[in-house]
């Protein structure tokens, strides 16, 4: 028994001699108290069941998650009172209510309050709003049960864990002229570079042939050496490369312009839906953390229907700051590419410093365009065609929350 059980029995014991009925109420209370306080604390956990549900676990900026969050109380004793602090990354907004701040970094705490009867469920439905795009994470949970007289009694921690990816949004792009497209033809006249899924067949061995293109059964078959031969690709191959740097700063001070930057990563989703729906092939490359340990984002050149989703989640997990000098990311390019395979630099601040790389990418035959951004978008897109490197000037027609085209123009 608790020391306020005693207390109570020691309290009727004197009330009992003394003949006070007030010291007897007393003591009642003291031992009615305690019995209710343990009966909470051993038990109001048990048989308690905490529930967390995304309706999706993606969203475009500018929509609403609907989020359902039950109890559930399968016991006979009832909770007078049931918190539950739900931990979500930072600046994740619910339309129903505030999400306060919690004592762990990069956390705030979403918080629900309920009276359970015995045997009783309740789901309460929220609504996520997704107003900044990144990767917001729920869990764990803390739940906390109260007795009647409104003393915690009793706490657990639920390891529940949930994500949301807030993908950037993608607008239509309208070009000033139709030659002013950032990749030129859609399909080559001639084949670009053997495509390693179009299998043709079998020819002699020749010098020079890596040891993979061999076609080890056919040379047993046959008694000579052949090797595989492919069908040349004829869907243009494009990377964009995205520099998310958005001053003159060295990139680690890790300062960033917000509306620069989310204008960089609009452009870019517009550009790979203009691509992809053109017929041709896209990939992604940026100086940006995403997740991963890797210093730079990448995702390989493929068409399709999966593919834009793809680049959409790789953009919605970029840092906001550079992780790495944008040089690094293109000097590491020609390592990744396939011949032929085009580049389109998109960048919000001064080209110079990169301009000779894009020139190397070009002697080396891959075909560069940069996109410059930003208010001083004509003076750095002429800076970059006196260097040689065919240059666009893009805009936003109404900023990147509420944008409905990307224009690009010469």
């Amino acid at each position: 028994m608790s020391r306020w059980s005693w207390l109570g029995i020691a309290l009727i014991a004197i009330g009992a001699l003394a003949a006070t009925p007030g010291l007897l109420l007393v003591g009642a209370l003291l031992i009615l108290s305690s019995i209710v306080r343990t009966l909470w604390s051993r038990y109001g956990l048990r048989g308690l069941t905490y529930e967390r549900r995304l309706l999706r676990d993606r969203a475009t900026l500018g929509e609403e998650v609907e989020l359902l969050v039950s109890a559930w109380n399968d016991k006979l004793l009832p909770l007078a009172w049931l918190e539950a602090d739900d931990l979500v990354s930072e600046g994740l907004l619910v339309r129903e209510r505030p999400v306060t701040r919690s004592d762990r970094p990069g956390f705030a705490a979403l918080r629900s309050t309920w009276t359970l009867a015995p045997f009783e469920r309740v789901t309460t439905h929220l609504h996520v709003s997704a107003d900044r795009r990144g990767v917001y994470r729920f869990g764990p949970v803390r739940l906390q049960v109260a007795d009647l007289f409104g003393r915690d009694v009793a706490v657990r921690s639920d390891e529940i864990s949930d994500t949301l990816i807030v993908r950037p949004r993608s607008v239509p792009v309208r070009l000033a002229t139709p030659e002013l497209a950032p990749l030129g033809e859609r399909r080559a006249r001639f084949g670009l570079h053997p495509d390693p899924s179009l299998f043709a067949g079998v020819r002699p061995f020749q010098p020079g042939d890596p040891r993979r293109a061999v076609h080890w059964r056919a040379t047993a078959r046959l008694g000579q050496p052949v090797s595989k031969r492919y069908e040349p690709a004829t869907i243009r191959r494009t990377v964009i490369a995205l520099d998310v740097q958005t001053n003159e700063e060295p990139y680690w001070m890790m300062i960033y312009d917000e509306d620069a930057l989310e204008s960089l990563v609009v452009a870019t989703a517009s550009l790979a839906r203009f691509i992809l729906d053109d017929g041709g092939s896209v990939g992604l490359a940026a100086n940006a953390w995403s997740g991963t340990l890797a210093r730079t984002a990448w995702v390989a050149p493929a068409s399709g229907q999966g593919q834009l989703p793809a680049v959409l989640d790789a953009l919605a997990r970029l840092s906001v700051f550079a992780s790495s000098p944008f040089e690094v990311l293109l000097r590491d390019l020609t390592a990744r590419l396939e011949p032929g395979t085009s580049v389109i630099v998109v960048s919000g601040h001064d080209p110079r410093p990169v301009l000779g790389l894009e020139l190397r990418l070009v002697s080396s035959g891959f075909p560069v365009t940069h996109i410059a951004l930003g208010a001083r978008r004509t003076e750095w897109a002429e800076a970059a065609r006196r260097a040689g490197v065919t240059a666009r000037m893009a805009s936003l027609d109404r900023g990147w929350r509420d944008s409905t085209t990307l224009e690009l123009a010469g």
